[in-house]
């Protein structure tokens, strides 16, 4: 899928997500969630340089852990699978919560480091890149979900 397919795909959902938001969370921060989604989306497609199964592993990584450290990993974890509930594809909607579950799991152990940070989620998506290229992230391939694939200059 092209990037502007992707964006189409991924701002079509913006309304559906901002409602799910702005009913745990309230309006401002709803904006700040469907923002960071973009957000995370841009970093993705940078970090990925034009794999879309990476793209799609970093995006849902990073915005999962930015939404953890932001709101906690409970809220991240209800707004990331509320989210899901509305894909079409069940094999990417699986790998998408494997990648939003690994996202939480990092912003818990790394929360001390980032919370503060005002580029919390650019370095969070070079973590993901990084994860994605150590074998720790995941993607559907060959019709089923498996992990990404580790590559000869991985760093985890």
């Amino acid at each position: 899928m092209s990037p502007l397919r992707r964006i189409r795909s991924v701002t079509a959902a913006a309304p559906g997500l901002y409602r799910a938001a702005r009913d745990l969370l309230g309006r401002r921060d709803a904006a700040r969630v469907v923002i960071a989604a973009a957000l995370a989306l841009g970093a993705g497609i940078v970090r990925a340089r034009g794999r879309p199964r990476m793209q799609n592993a970093v995006r849902h990584f990073t915005w999962s852990a930015w939404l953890s450290l932001r709101y906690g990993s409970a809220t991240a974890e209800r707004l990331t699978d509320q989210h899901e509930r509305h894909s079409v594809d069940a094999l990417d909607s699986e790998a998408d919560l494997r990648n939003n579950t690994a996202g939480r799991a990092y912003a818990d152990r790394h929360r001390d480091a980032l919370a503060d940070d005002p580029l919390a989620l650019w370095r969070i998506s070079g973590i993901g890149r990084r994860r994605w290229r150590a074998g720790r992230l995941w993607a559907v391939r060959g019709g089923r979900v498996e992990r990404s694939a580790p590559t000869a200059t991985s760093r985890s």
